[in-house]
């Protein structure tokens, strides 16, 4: 553990250091923490370790739902975690969208140029494509087991509704035989370091398929109303 706040404090140029060495703490007791210690000990560049970070933030995630957690149940080529509560069980494979694409050009507001317009941003064709293909290269990461793919979302770009669209299209082209999804999958979760003002919804669940089974619904609103930052505040303070 010592040696990855040494290596998060490294590349973590704004990182809490005093609140990220409470989250591995509380980490430390899940089962197999220490693989992912040394992975976070491992990483090589600040991308790298915002990568490992995510499965981290969704460890502390389930945990402050109640949920054991498990790091890489099957070892370092299986999922990141299985997570069990209340005699059901998941799998869930994490994965990161980082920041690919240049986003657009300052928008100079002393500009007199009447005719001047906000830059576009995104491209809604480009982010869905990117979220489908990265959706459909985890399927072999969780099998047929009941499981979850959980995205956390760096790149500023993209927004939770283009990776809804990208799971209506993989359900619509399992529905046609076009492809198949691993029968276990019961929902995508969406996050990212942006809280809706109003409700302040910041993860999203999208179900591949209607659920079958009312763990799922349950799962599925309960991260549908937390925010990540309750979460880990309520993982870090209740322990295991």
């Amino acid at each position: 553990m010592a040696n990855a706040l040494q290596i998060a404090s490294q590349f973590g140029n704004g990182y809490d250091i005093p609140y990220l060495q409470k989250q591995f703490e509380r980490l430390h007791q899940m089962q197999n923490a220490n693989r992912m210690f040394v992975k976070i000990a491992s990483a090589s560049d600040k991308e790298q370790l915002e990568d490992y970070l995510a499965e981290v933030r969704y460890a502390l995630v389930f945990a402050g739902l109640g949920f054991q957690v498990e790091f890489e149940p099957f070892g370092g080529k299986g999922p990141d975690l299985r997570v069990s509560r209340d005699g059901h069980q998941a799998l869930v494979e994490v994965t990161r969208f980082r920041k690919i694409y240049p986003g657009p050009p300052e928008f100079d507001i002393s500009d007199e140029n009447e005719e001047s317009e906000l830059p576009d941003y995104g491209d809604l064709h480009r982010d869905v494509r990117k979220s489908f293909e990265k959706l459909l290269s985890k399927f072999s990461q969780v099998g047929d087991k009941q499981s979850i793919i959980a995205i956390w979302n760096d790149d500023g770009d993209l927004e939770e509704f283009e990776v809804e669209i990208a799971v209506i299209r993989l359900s619509t082209n399992a529905t046609r035989s076009i492809l198949a999804i691993p029968e276990g999958l019961l929902f995508v979760i969406y996050g990212s370091q942006w809280v809706r003002v109003g409700d302040y919804k910041q993860l999203y669940c999208f179900p591949v398929f209607s659920p079958e089974h009312p763990h799922q619904a349950v799962w599925q609103h309960e991260l549908n109303s937390s925010t990540v930052r309750d979460l880990i505040e309520r993982a870090i303070t209740q322990g295991p």
